[in-house]
């Protein structure tokens, strides 16, 4: 009914679910960190036709009705929202913040596929389901999927969360400078804090 909308989503998601993954990877931001930058904003401008395609399809012409509406409808608004939020921080230097939102929105993209992994082999078992239960199991294929993937995509962060978040976008900054000799830098950050020895007041000694 939309093929514009359905094509311009089919092809920009194949393209971001590509090479999006791409960006997360430490070597390549660390030798090219110009593709790394112009990649990123190239990939948050589809990922933003993309899901804002999603959320037509999902809410205008649904395949499975109203309860589809509601699953595209919150998971797609969180995909949306992750990839602005990862943007924003970028842009403030909040880096370790920006990974994370960035790993958030990816999840929520790969989970389409894992949906059809759910999807088909539901039908296979179904045999010869009726229009209902297509649409049911399709629906629920999404909602497994979605909250699959949203789940794992948090674990990761939290189990791979440096402890002290300021010094972990410090570190992660010296990467992402290109340029600049930072190595001055880099070799105070790992040294350890000293306490400063205060003497104490001359009406105290003794």
């Amino acid at each position: 009914e939309y093929p514009l909308v359905t094509w311009t989503h089919v092809v920009l998601g194949a393209v971001y679910l590509t090479f999006a993954p791409v960006q997360l990877i430490g070597r390549i931001r660390a030798r090219a960190i110009g593709y790394h930058r112009w990649a990123g904003r190239l990939l948050v401008s589809i990922g933003v036709l993309v899901g804002l395609s999603a959320l037509f399809l999902g809410l205008v012409v649904p395949f499975s009705g109203h309860p589809e509406r509601i699953v595209i409808g919150i998971f797609g608004g969180f995909f949306l929202i992750s990839l602005m939020l990862g943007y924003i921080r970028v842009t403030q230097g909040r880096i370790g913040e920006h990974r994370e939102w960035m790993l958030r929105a990816l999840a929520i993209g790969l989970s389409v596929a894992t949906m059809r992994a759910l999807f088909i082999p539901a039908l296979m078992i179904a045999g010869n389901p009726s229009n209902d239960q297509i649409a049911m199991l399709s629906v629920g294929s999404f909602t497994v999927a979605f909250l699959l993937h949203a789940a794992a995509a948090e674990w990761w962060i939290r189990r791979t969360r440096p402890r002290t978040r300021g010094h972990a976008d410090d570190r992660s900054l010296l990467t992402v400078s290109a340029g600049r000799n930072l190595a001055p830098l880099a070799k105070e950050l790992k040294r350890p804090r000293q306490a400063v020895k205060r003497a104490a007041p001359s009406g105290q000694r003794s």
